[in-house]
Order: C-alpha cells, then structure tokens, then sequence
C-alpha cells in the first residue's frame, strides 16, 4: 500500500477526494453554509388548490419560449424517471414521507415533479409555502383542518434548518400521511448530502442547518433527473409535433431539452456576445455585477442601486467610455426584456428591487477557468447582508482566493471567533483554514487549537494532518482520536488508514467500519477492500454497494471485480460500466479483459481504447497484446508505441519484443538502449538478453553483469552460459550458481555438468540432486496453477 500524505485544504465547502482491489486514500474536507429565510402571508388550507386545478408557474415551473399558441407551458414530455417517481408519490401518499427530485438547473425538475403530483394526487390540495418560516405554520393548519394535503417544496434548499424543515416536521408528515414532494439543485444536494454531523453543545447555526439537511436527506426517496435527454425521451418529444420541442430537440446535446425550452442557452449565449460590445455594453455588464452579488452568496433580490454602482467596475474592464455604452434607462431595458415569452437576465422583485436569472450564475460557475469575482464585490455584498447572510459569504470569499476576498472572509470570521459568539467555534476553525491557505502556519495551529478545545472534530482533525506533516506521529495520532470523539468521520477513515499502512488490518477494519457506519463513504471502500484481500469477499460486498451509493467510483469498480472475480461475468459488465461512468479510467480496461475472456476481440478493443483515451496506459498495453495475439502487428506496435512514448514501460518492453520478434532488431535495441541509460533494469536486462541472442556477446556481457548482480536470474544463467562456452569454469560456475540459488532448475543442471568437466564431482553430484528436486517443485507449482 502506498501512503500519500494527509494535507489540511483552503477549501471551505467542498467535495472529499479519493485514489487488484483499489483502495482510497487520505483526503479532507470542511462543510458549511449559511442560512437564509423570508416570510410571506398564510391563506387558508381550503383556498389552497386542488392539485389537478395547480398553476404550474405558481408551482415554480419555468416559462417556455412562446410557441404557437404562447401558453408559456408546452406538453410534458413523459420522462424516463417518470415512472419510479410516481410511484414514490403514491407510496408517500399512503404512508407518508419526502420524495425529492434533483437534478441540474433548469433540468426539467419542477415541472416533472408538478406532474408527478398532478397525476397521482389530483384531488389533494397543495400547501405550498412561500420561505421557511411559512412552513410549521402551514403545518399547523394541516394538523388542525380536515382534507388530504401534499407539501409542495420547489427548490428544498430553501426550507432546510431549525424551526423549519427537518427530521421532527418530517415525521409529523408521516404521521399525518402527508406526502412531501420536493426538488433540489444537484449542486445544493451535494453540499449537504455528503456531511455526516454529530450535534454537540458548540454547534453553530450554520453547522446545526448543514446536519438538519444531512438528516432530512437521508429520510428522502431520491430520483435523479439528468439534464441531456435519453433517446427515448427525445423519441417521446418528437411525438408531440411541438415546435418548441422540436427546436429544443434540435439542439439536445450540450443542452437539456428542458433547459432550451426555458431559454437558458439562448439568454446565456445573448449575454456572452454581448458583453463588451460598443453601443450596447452597459446591460450586459449590469447582468454581470447582479451575478457576481449572487456569487458572493448574498441572496437576492438586489437594490437597484447596487447594481448600478458594481456595473460600472465591469463595464471597465471591458473598455470602458471607448465601448459608448448606450444610457442607463436603455440598459435596464436590455437586462430585464422578456426573452421568448419566458424569462429575461434580471427579474424584477420589488420597487427598485431584481433577482438574477439562476441559470446565468450556474452558466459562470461552470466555465473553466471559471472568472473570479470581482473584488470590489465583496466588501458590497458584505454591506448589504444581513448578520444570518454573513457566514456564507465569508465561506464563499474563502473559496475565491484572491488576498481581498480571503481579506473579507477574515474580517467577517474575526469578530464571530469571539467566545459569546453563536458561530464561535466555526469561524475559529475557518479562520484556521484561511491561515493554513495563505501560509500563516502558527496562527493556523492557534485557531485550530482554540476550535478543537471547544469539541470541533474538522480542528481536531487538522491538528492530526498538521502534526503528521512534521513528523510528529505521536500527536498527529492523538488529535485524530480526539476528532472521532467528536464524531467527525474522516477522523476514522484516517485512523484506519493509518494502522493498515502498518499491517494492522484488523485493527483498521474495525476503524473503517466504524467511520463507514457514520456514512464515510471511502471507509466502506477500504473497508471492503480488506475483507475482500483476505478471501470474504461476500462480506465485502455490502460495504461496496454502502460506498457506491455516494457515488464513489472505486467502490462501483471494486463492485464489478468481485462478480468478475466469481465468474458473474453480466453484474462485472454491469458494475464496471457505471464505474466508468463515473470517471474510473481501469473500469473499462477491465471490461476489455472481459470481452476478451468472451472470445469478443471487437469489444475487448473498443473497451481498451476508451480506457486509453481517459488516460489509462494499462490499456494501451494490453491492446498491443490483443492486436499481436490475433495477428496484426501494425496495429499491435501502434498501441505499444504510443503508451511507450508517454513513458509505460510495460508497453516499451512489448514494443522491443515485438521488434525482435520481426527482425526488426536495431529499433529494439535503440529502444532498450535509451531506457536502460536511462537506469531501466528490466530494459538493461533486455538489453543484454537480445545482444546475446544476436551474437553480440561482447557487447552483451556488461548489460549481463549488471543486472545479474542486482538479482536477474535470466542474466546470470546467460552469463554462465556465455563463459561456460569459452571454458572459464570458475566464472561459469558462479552464475550458474547464481541462478540455481534463486530456483533455476536448468541452471543447477549446467553447473553440475560444468562442476563434473572439472573434477569436482561430489559438488557434482549434490546439483544433479538439487536440480531434481527444483524441476520437481516447479512441475507441482505448474500443475497447481
């Protein structure tokens, strides 16, 4: 097992990284958001409406591009997901429970999950609250009116923490079987579905929101909604004869069929052309400051007059007075004109109030390299915020990494470390991943300290990482300890890994399991990757599939060679193909191997090449070897020298095989040759091999010598030969028994043979008896394999 070591990251919400059976390795992560809630007027439960009577724009459905009859919504498309998600509804309907629908923005989430209930819950009423803080009140009502409900939640997000939705509301819903459909961005359900959180008395609000979240998505019925369409969904949309289908189908591709119908694409392209376009820049850049105020986790809607002064800084950057940009009134004009009947970049939500299209922010943040907020933003945003919006821009303008937004972070996070603070103990710990981002190495220990002190399992665990970087195991092993006590599970996965770098594998099961039991998805992967290293494969599997519900690739890979491995060729096939899916290049190296074993050569290549082109050298070897072995060397050479070239050994040793194999003997031997001056022992070796074997001998015999004083039994044996036939016994007789102690059956015989020629017969005689028994063993072990 190769250890990789452990490293503290300036990243305040993000992701946990990962690494036959395959194994994860070390990786940290620090989850946290911020919070935000609005109110809104309650109406009595029976003016809600009847689900089969619902305006699907009230329920959050996007407007469509106009089509001939301009009704802004055009047929539903049935969905593949459509069916599952249905059925979850009806099931929620008879014993209550959340079904929750994610997918990209603008993926069709809203409208597929308003159709879901409209069909199945028609003669419900939808309770439908417009913040959080509508939701116990509505709740309330329902507790105390008769009737059959259904919790209409778009966007969940929004409804997640204390006082609002979380597992006691959830379980009021079951109670009353009262179903809750709901739909989240997939960028959101990340944030809060990877977190496992333990309540303890120092957790923050923003912390106690995060958890809530974690725990409301486990009690869900998930269904993903992708954003491209499948061919079947897009068979079903040409079937409508719609021309706004059939526009949206036209483009499916880089776009959902969802996501063009509510003008995304065509609204982002408009704005990106725009921008810094002489005698009409000052709209777009308008767009662009109510865009970044949305990135900086400031929610909207935005004050006119914020916008008007952040533009300015955009339209600068563009070129400023020489773009001409039209006047003001002309601009806001631009930016908030209806596109296609559906949406325009800014909304209006107020007097002097706008919302930003959300799809234009996503657009931004999916860009690579994404542009930078403009630091002139953030102190703005931080301004404009109210005190419960304040954590999550400080967490946003940690993530920026520029010195003005680190800057602002630490402003926010300085006077909310104060020990009265409710936020106390997270913005300590932040503040210790602010320092350790920029360098500040003592003071980034100091916040972590103060932050663990107060029970924080992410600071405890950033002592560890930081005391093992220097080397101080002891303490590094303390503060990981100190961190599973608070109940943080990276802290177990890393005590884990840590004794099974040690050979301490039961130990380091129990620690995996433990971990894997608080939902560390990487614990479940190693911790099956023992059990299945010592034979309980059975045992392994369930930990797998426990990973492989986070989407961990390398537990849906390890999924896939265990039904290979036991001969269930279909599952491995199955398995291995969602691995790949998910990024895991030696999955489909693997289903080459499959389609080989099958006699499926057209297959096993096709698979090979898609491992190779994700960037798995493995593969281009083993194509080499499928193209020689069915005779077409051309191709064979092709695949060897091109993962030879980039540096695959393995594939130069072919290559050079492959050449003298053809008589192609000079470009063998300048292959082996760069390697070996290059320090390659296996190319060294080769190297004297093939000299000799041409009958360069002389040049052969110091690539010989050399790597069989390092060990090679090839060599040795070569060796032995080679002054065997020139009679120097002594010379002969010390590689051949160099190689006859290293279990050379042939090369005990020769020196036997070359002991006898020179009298020495009782030695003679011990390795005629030793080379008997070495051919005896090696003939058992053959029959064995």
């Amino acid at each position: 097992m190769q250890d990789e070591e452990a490293s503290t990251s300036n990243s305040i919400v993000g992701a946990v990284t990962h690494s036959t059976v395959v194994q994860v390795r070390d990786a940290h992560s620090v989850v946290v958001n911020a919070d935000t809630m609005r109110s809104t007027h309650l109406s009595d439960p029976t003016h809600w409406p009847l689900a089969r009577e619902w305006d699907p724009i009230a329920a959050g459905v996007q407007r469509a591009r106009s089509g001939a009859l301009d009704t802004g919504i055009p047929p539903y498309v049935d969905r593949d997901v459509d069916g599952e998600l249905c059925a979850l509804v009806k099931a929620a309907d008879t014993a209550g429970g959340l079904v929750l629908l994610v997918g990209d923005s603008a993926a069709g989430k809203s409208r597929a999950a308003f159709e879901a209930v409209r069909a199945v819950l028609s003669e419900h009423r939808v309770a439908c609250p417009a913040a959080a803080g509508d939701l116990l009140p509505i709740i309330d009502m329902i507790c105390r009116a008769d009737g059959r409900w259904v919790l209409w939640l778009d966007d969940m997000d929004a409804f997640l923490g204390p006082d609002a939705l979380d597992q006691n509301v959830l379980a009021v819903c079951r109670r009353l079987r009262v179903p809750v459909v709901a739909t989240m961005r997939t960028s959101l359900f990340k944030i809060f579905h990877p977190a496992s959180h333990k309540s303890s008395p120092s957790e923050s609000v923003v912390q106690q929101r995060a958890r809530i979240g974690a725990r409301v998505l486990e009690m869900a019925d998930l269904v993903e909604l992708k954003r491209i369409w499948t061919g079947p969904e897009l068979d079903r949309a040409r079937a409508h004869n719609d021309d706004r289908l059939t526009e949206a189908i036209t483009n499916n591709g880089l776009y959902g069929v969802a996501e063009y119908l509510v003008a995304g694409p065509s609204i982002w392209s408009e704005w990106q052309r725009s921008t810094g376009v002489v005698g009409e820049a000052r709209g777009p850049a308008l767009v662009a400051a109510a865009v970044d105020l949305a990135r900086t986790g400031l929610p909207g809607p935005y004050p006119e007059e914020l916008i008007v002064d952040l533009h300015v800084h955009h339209l600068s950057s563009q070129g400023g007075a020489l773009l001409r940009p039209e006047p003001l009134p002309e601009a806001w004009t631009w930016a908030s004109r209806v596109r296609f009947g559906a949406t325009s970049p800014l909304l209006p939500a107020g007097e002097n109030l706008w919302h930003v299209f959300p799809y234009l922010v996503d657009g931004v943040e999916r860009l690579i390299p994404c542009p930078p907020v403009l630091d002139v933003v953030w102190p703005r945003a931080v301004e404009h915020a109210a005190n419960t919006d304040l954590m999550n821009i400080a967490v946003r303008a940690a993530e920026a990494e520029t010195p003005v937004s680190y800057g602002v972070a630490e402003e926010i996070w300085r006077p909310m470390s104060a020990e009265d603070h409710p936020d106390a103990v997270w913005a300590t710990h932040n503040l210790g991943v602010l320092c350790e981002a920029n360098g500040r190495d003592d003071e980034a220990r100091e916040f972590f300290e103060r932050a663990a002190a107060s029970g924080n399992g992410s600071a405890a665990f950033n002592m560890a990482v930081i005391c093992k970087q220097s080397g101080d195991m002891e303490s590094a092993r303390k503060w990981s300890l100190r961190s599973t006590e608070a109940g943080y599970a990276p802290a177990f996965f890393q005590v884990g890994f840590d004794l099974e770098d040690q050979g301490r594998l039961d130990e380091a099961a129990e620690w995996y399991r433990r971990g894997a039991e608080l939902g560390e998805h990487r614990s479940a992967t190693n911790l099956g990757k023992i059990l299945s290293s010592t034979g309980r494969e059975n045992e392994a599997l369930p930990w797998y599939h426990l990973a492989e519900q986070s989407g961990d690739e390398i537990a849906t890979y390890n999924i896939g060679r265990s039904h290979h491995v036991a001969g269930r060729l279909d599952s491995a096939e199955h398995w291995y193909r969602i691995a790949f899916d998910r990024g895991f290049a030696v999955a489909a190296e693997n289903l080459g191997v499959l389609r080989w074993t099958l006699g499926d050569h057209e297959g096993a290549a096709e698979w090979f090449r898609r491992s190779v082109e994700a960037g798995n050298l493995d593969a281009a070897s083993k194509l080499g070897k499928l193209f020689e072995k069915i005779g077409d060397d051309d191709r064979a050479e092709h695949w060897f020298a091109h993962a030879a070239d980039a540096g695959h050994m393995p594939s130069l040793y072919a290559l050079a095989a492959l050449f003298h194999r053809l008589d192609r003997h000079e470009e063998c031997l300048d292959r082996l040759q760069v390697a070996a001056a290059d320090g390659e022992f296996l190319a060294t070796a080769m190297l004297g091999d093939f000299l000799y074997e041409l009958g360069r001998v002389e040049e052969a015999v110091p690539h010989l010598t050399s790597t069989a004083e390092s060990g090679h039994v090839n060599s040795a044996y070569n060796l032995g030969t080679i002054y065997a036939n020139v009679n120097d016994i002594d010379e002969s007789a010390r590689w051949y028994r160099h190689a006859a102690e290293s279990g050379d059956a042939q090369a005990a015989m020769n020196l036997a043979e070359v002991l006898f020629r020179s009298g020495r017969l009782a030695s003679a005689v011990w390795w005629v008896g030793k080379a008997r028994a070495l051919l005896t063993t090696s003939t058992a072990a053959a029959q064995d394999s």
